[in-house]
């Protein structure tokens, strides 16, 4: 990127892996001060599905929990709300819940960057093929920056995204800032 062009939109790949840990202010951040669209992107894949079911199981253990007048007992509040959602499953599927859920998240993190007068949205995709995800979204919303910022991930995920973006550097329509991880 030579000193003549400008960066009008940007991508961030929102990590959902993760758990609760979204922060986007360091995309946020420099959108800000590029005076860029920042275009956030979540791709549900395996790892990401296990941390929004996790989430699940964890708030309805919480609200049987509370329901029943704070009495700890997680095994038996899971196996209710488990029945429940059984029970109404016709309405909507799993993959229809995460979606949902991810993207509950990214408009939490699209109003975080609209407080801070940056024009923002966010996009779900469910797919085992992030690299290439990443790359369908920057060529379809023109980006001209891709943000990565490595995860604190450790072990096999680690890995996989150190990967990951090896794959986004080589394969990129546009420049890839690579930033300092939290």
């Amino acid at each position: 990127m030579t000193s003549a062009q400008v960066v009008r939109k940007m991508l961030a790949f929102v990590e959902l892996a993760e758990g609760g840990d979204h922060d986007m202010g360091y995309a946020t951040d420099l959108a800000a001060q590029l005076g860029a669209e920042l275009n956030l992107l979540a791709v549900i894949d395996t790892p990401a599905m296990v941390a929004l079911i996790s989430r699940h199981r964890d708030a309805a253990v919480r609200d049987a929990a509370a329901k029943a007048g704070g009495a700890a007992d997680p095994a038996g509040a899971l196996a209710r709300a488990e029945a429940a959602a059984a029970r109404g499953a016709g309405s909507e599927t799993l993959t229809g819940t995460l979606v949902r859920d991810a993207r509950g998240i990214l408009q939490e993190l699209v109003d975080g960057a609209s407080r801070r007068g940056v024009a923002a949205r966010g996009h779900v995709i469910v797919s085992e093929e992030v690299p290439e995800q990443v790359l369908k979204e920057a060529v379809v919303q023109q980006v001209d920056l891709i943000l990565l910022r490595p995860t604190g991930s450790k072990g096999f995920l680690r890995r996989f995204l150190d990967r990951s973006v090896e794959e986004i550097l080589n394969a990129a329509p546009c420049a890839v800032m690579v930033a300092p991880s939290k």
